[in-house]
């Protein structure tokens, strides 16, 4: 008869793909000597990270699990299991596996130390693409976030024109109803006309008269005399 020790799990599958953080799954480890470790996932990833962030606690990606130990013993096709709290359960036995219950546990290896390979490869691959969408995820947030930010920008710019327009209207039909006055011409400040310089009189020695601007000349010699002179200086003859 084959030997029952090594790993069984029990996948509870959440329906929407990426097991490693939408689903739940207990695993179940039978050691040869008579000892079994039974770990039950409370809740998925998915679900106890949401739970952290809207109580406002830090968020937790690991999954809340509850550790249950004790011996188990079988008897032909029935398993039981003698747990340490003092409670009691009991499996049937198939060739795929173990049923407890409700639950049905399948054998995924034969070792009790290192992780089923299986399970290993389907995270690794859940993760990777859990990064792939969170990527692609994060790239249409920013590209909304950018979308929203130039509508509301392009709608501010709008009505605020509007805005520029709507003002200037309303002015211009208020001046048109109300026509400004014109501003009346400043008064010309009054200032005292100065006073003419009065012209100086010459000495009537200093005026030139007619008589003394002509020329006269010797009517008998043709000479030259001087204004006022009653004889000629050259010849002698009395001057007319």
């Amino acid at each position: 008869m084959k030997s029952i020790s090594g790993q069984y799990e029990c996948l509870h599958r959440s329906g929407i793909g990426l097991d490693y953080f939408t689903s739940r799954i207990d695993r179940l480890t039978l050691q040869a000597n008579g000892q079994f470790i039974f770990v039950v996932q409370e809740s998925s990833r998915v679900s106890h990270a949401a739970k952290s962030l809207f109580s406002g606690q830090q968020v937790d990606v690991n999954a809340p699990e509850t550790q249950r130990k004790g011996r188990y013993s079988c008897l032909g096709d029935t398993i039981t299991f003698n747990i340490d709290d003092g409670t009691q359960e009991n499996g049937h036995l198939t060739p795929q596996g173990i049923q407890i219950g409700n639950n049905f546990f399948e054998k995924v290896s034969d070792s009790t130390l290192l992780p089923p390979t299986h399970r290993l490869k389907s995270n690794m691959e859940d993760i990777a693409k859990g990064l792939k969408i969170a990527g692609a995820i994060g790239g249409a947030a920013v590209k909304a976030a950018k979308t929203i930010q130039d509508t509301l920008q392009t709608a501010q710019g709008t009505q605020s024109t509007s805005a520029t327009t709507s003002s200037s209207q309303s002015t211009n039909q208020q001046a048109q109803r109300n026509p400004a006055t014109p501003n009346p011409p400043a008064p010309v400040p009054y200032h005292a006309a100065p006073e003419s310089p009065t012209p100086q009189v010459q000495p009537t020695d200093s005026v030139p008269t007619e008589q003394s601007t002509e020329t006269l000349f010797c009517d008998q010699c043709g000479a030259p005399v001087r204004p006022g002179k009653h004889f000629c200086n050259q010849c002698g003859a009395k001057l007319v």
